[in-house]
């Protein structure tokens, strides 16, 4: 414990899920936390709480990453609230089923604008915070759909390929400034996000994973906090550029 004692952590999509898993491990390591929602400010005020009561402090911040100045916003904010961020995970994200042919550019834009553009200018806001801070942390939570297509999910795969290839790039413009930006792509994990393609499409994926992890097939949001940690930490600093899966062994198929 106490791996992140000093730092600050700034945890997008951090209310719920994958997110809120998170956010609650980066608490419990001694990190002080934004908790940074959209629209679910009572389960971002419930994280609070529990890293408060885990004994570190916490922040609800409402911003919509896909709007570039609430970005701008959510940053001054954290400064203000604890002078600057040493961590941001990149993990509000939007999944819809859509098909080709009965698309619509709402569904197109609602998910690049939220995963791709989000997550990058998010970045570009905390970054004069990382910099004066003598370096920093971006992770960007991908996706096991960066790696293989599924049913139904073809513009979610795009935004998560993005990802992957935004963060390598991003890796070597922040080396010179001591930030190391990673990839964490989740397998498929039980979340309100993705209830619909779990229940229209899941029995494969269930199937298969089951044969790794015994009667429960579908990973928990706390299966990606360690390897958060990780990231966050300085355990992971000659670590930068990469693509870290954690996906029950989903992608060895």
């Amino acid at each position: 414990m106490g791996r992140l004692t000093g730092k600050v952590a700034v945890v997008t999509g951090g209310s719920r899920g994958i997110g809120a898993a998170i956010a609650r491990r980066y608490g419990a390591e001694g990190a002080r936390v934004a908790v940074v929602y959209k629209a679910a400010a009572e389960a971002a005020d419930q994280v609070v709480t529990d890293i408060e009561a885990a004994g570190s402090e916490a922040a609800a911040i409402r911003c919509d990453v896909a709007q570039t100045s609430e970005c701008n916003a959510m940053a001054d904010a954290v400064a203000a609230a604890f002078g600057g961020a040493d961590v941001l995970v990149n993990n509000a994200g939007i999944y819809l089923l859509t098909t080709l042919g009965e698309t619509s550019e709402d569904e197109w834009d609602s998910q690049m604008n939220t995963n791709v553009k989000g997550a990058y200018f998010t970045a570009q806001a905390l970054l004069p915070q990382m910099m004066a801070r003598g370096g920093g942390k971006i992770i960007n939570i991908g996706s096991i759909l960066g790696e293989t297509g599924l049913p139904a999910s073809a513009i979610y795969s795009a935004t998560k390929g993005a990802i992957k290839l935004m963060t390598k790039s991003l890796a070597l413009d922040l080396r010179p400034h001591n930030i190391q930006v990673n990839t964490l792509s989740p397998g498929i994990v039980e979340s309100d996000m993705n209830t619909e393609y779990r229940a229209e499409f899941g029995r494969r994926d269930a199937a298969l994973l089951g044969r790794f992890g015994g009667d429960d097939p579908w990973m928990v949001p706390d299966d990606l906090a360690g390897t958060a940690v990780f990231l966050a930490s300085s355990d992971s600093d000659m670590v930068t550029g990469a693509n870290i899966l954690v996906d029950k062994g989903y992608s060895a198929y």
